[in-house]
């Protein structure tokens, strides 16, 4: 296995990775998204009047919140990216960072591979640090002594 290692910080409208070949050196910004319509009004989104909507030839099918679709759809572009990543960086160890219910949504997301690297979740939304800050922050809370 290889000992590169990844750290994915996210919430519904950003996410940014994390990458290092050595526990020597420092964290590298590898990758980053951005999901705007998360940020968007509801109302602005919606391409369809808010409500119910018919559900084949019998009845309403539930409304479901626009933020919430956002949010899946997010969770699930970045999936399928972090499986990209994944096949061309190799890294075996992920530790994932992310706003709660967005981390909920993105774990449902990832594919068996990506989930098998997958070392520890955090419900944390550390998106706004740097690099320097997030390796700080995570040796202090998680007692991790310059490894992941």
């Amino acid at each position: 296995m290889t000992s590169r290692q990844a750290i994915l910080v996210a919430n519904s409208y950003v996410a940014r990775l994390f990458e290092r070949s050595s526990v020597q050196l420092p964290w590298a910004e590898t990758r980053d998204w951005l999901h705007s319509e998360s940020r968007m009004r509801a109302q602005d989104i919606e391409r369809a009047p808010l409500g119910h909507s018919l559900a084949g030839r019998a009845g309403l099918a539930p409304h479901t919140d626009v933020r919430h679709r956002e949010r899946t759809a997010f969770a699930h572009d970045l999936a399928i990216d972090l499986k990209q990543a994944l096949a061309t960086d190799q890294w075996g160890a992920l530790e994932i960072f992310a706003s709660d219910p967005f981390l909920g949504e993105l774990l449902a997301q990832l594919s068996p591979d990506v989930k098998a690297t997958v070392r520890a979740t955090h419900a944390l939304d550390w998106t706004t640090l740097s690099a320097h800050e997030i390796e700080e922050r995570r040796r202090k809370a998680f007692k991790v002594q310059r490894s992941l």
